[in-house]
């Protein structure tokens, strides 16, 4: 028998080890972090900038792709005079500006803009209502997708308006539209993520209550099954959601969905039913996830 030649041993293994590393290669070409910040109500008062700022780093070390974050961005544009609601955005934006990577904001109900007559603000002033969020956060929209590797992320605007100048979980017709062109151009096995303020489905309610206890209609998004109807036949992985400040975790059938407590805890009063301050920390790799809350070292002072 012919002996091989060491040249051509070398040559084979140097091959094998081309064609390993080219499949791990491929094995973390969809693999990422991201975070979804909910709730932070920036405000000057309870150290809320500090806390917000030490968030911010904490996220930075963590080097995720992107952040998500999950409205109730300021603290209030409700029912505020127009200067001081101007200027938490602009707190909020200067404090933002020191994350590392792309933020994708979703709107939230605190910063819809004069809402509640008692700000005095007409609906006749140009940032009435979300143009207010448009203008500053938002790049012109409350909702929005944008792919990420092979995953299809979703930022739904879910308040709606009341007669009666009132929020409430709601998904507007024009954009159910636009959400079923938006998502028939995305492949049915490609994985969806949405963000969405008011969660579309929670068992706070019932936890805290009793197993018959209804959420109020600023509670939930109150056409969800609408929303769950469009995105029927897709492969919708994972819901993101904020608004109730608790940590909480639902599947339903093959779509996970978590709220994500608050960066802000308790409105910067400590935890909140047992669910401190922090964020969502979300692994991606290939087709699934995994995901982590994580405080980031803060203390809220004692305020009554």
């Amino acid at each position: 028998m012919r002996k091989v030649s060491k040249k051509l041993i070398f040559a084979l293994f140097f091959a094998s080890f081309i064609l390993i590393l080219i499949s791990a290669c491929k094995d973390k070409s969809n693999e990422f972090r991201f975070v979804f910040m909910t709730d932070i109500h920036v405000q000057p008062e309870r150290r809320a900038a500090e806390g917000f700022r030490t968030a911010i780093e904490a996220v930075n070390r963590l080097d995720p792709a992107f952040v998500i974050t999950g409205g109730d961005l300021v603290m209030d544009a409700l029912q505020t005079p127009a200067d001081r609601v101007d200027s938490l955005y602009t707190l909020y934006q200067d404090l933002a500006s020191a994350f590392k990577m792309p933020v994708y904001n979703t709107m939230g109900n605190h910063e819809v803009f004069g809402l509640y007559e008692a700000s005095g603000i007409s609906p006749e002033n140009p940032g009435y209502g979300k143009q207010m969020f448009r203008n500053r956060l938002g790049g012109g929209k409350t909702y929005y997708s944008f792919n990420y590797k092979n995953w299809h992320f979703i930022i739904l605007d879910g308040i709606g308006f009341t007669a009666e100048r009132r929020y409430y979980g709601h998904v507007d017709s024009l954009q159910l539209n636009w959400l079923k062109n938006d998502i028939a151009a995305v492949d049915p096995a490609r994985p969806v993520v949405l963000s969405t303020h008011i969660p579309l489905f929670s068992i706070y309610g019932q936890m805290k209550n009793g197993p018959t206890f209804a959420l109020g209609e600023g509670g939930v998004v109150t056409n969800s099954l609408e929303v769950m109807h469009v995105l029927a036949g897709h492969n919708l992985k994972l819901v993101l959601q904020g608004h109730l400040h608790v940590l909480e975790e639902m599947r339903y059938v093959n779509t996970t969905f978590i709220t994500g407590g608050a960066v802000s805890g308790a409105w910067w009063k400590g935890a909140r039913d047992g669910t401190p301050e922090g964020f969502l920390v979300i692994d991606v790799k290939q087709n699934d996830f995994s995901w982590e809350y994580k405080t980031y070292g803060w203390k809220a002072e004692n305020i009554d």
